[in-house]
């Protein structure tokens, strides 16, 4: 992977380190969507998370370690609770540290809302870390899964 000074990151006041991240793209895909605008997209959704949180003294800065793109049906092996796909659009996935809440559902996600389902537990959230899958034809997030610092996690999924 490339390190990558982030614009988006400087833009919001964050400096090295914290505003550099690696950056990959897959063998044979021309992303529309630049490493960069995937971490901004990324941020913006932690940002506006954020202002969500009931007790303040437990905020998170948002931090972006890594954006990678790959075929949707590669992404589940950045993240196992990424569900199966068996799309060859291109995604970013990206990784990092902030108040992942996942308040919203996603079309690829949705919070724990109070169920105990396994999966639901372990990839609804909320962390202090976590993935976010970009689609990057349009965009707009499709999942975000939040998880521990580092969330290596064994895929629920099966895969």
């Amino acid at each position: 992977m490339l390190s990558v000074t982030c614009g988006a990151c400087q833009a919001i006041g964050l400096h090295a380190p914290e505003a550099s991240y690696a950056a990959a793209i897959a063998s044979g895909l021309s992303p529309r969507l630049s490493s960069d605008d995937a971490v901004r997209i990324t941020l913006d959704y932690l940002n506006a998370q954020t202002r969500q949180i009931a007790a303040p003294e437990l905020h998170i800065p948002p931090r972006v370690d890594s954006a990678v793109a790959v075929e949707a049906v590669n992404a589940p092996s950045i993240d196992g609770c990424i569900p199966a796909e068996t799309s060859a659009q291109i995604v970013w996935v990206t990784k990092g540290s902030g108040d992942y809440l996942n308040l919203s559902a996603h079309p690829w996600s949705s919070p724990a809302n109070g169920n105990s389902d396994p999966i639901s537990l372990e990839c609804g959230g909320p962390g202090p870390a976590g993935t976010v899958v970009i689609d990057d034809a349009t965009g707009s997030i499709l999942g975000v899964y939040p998880g521990q610092p580092g969330f290596a996690r064994p895929s629920p999924y099966g895969h």
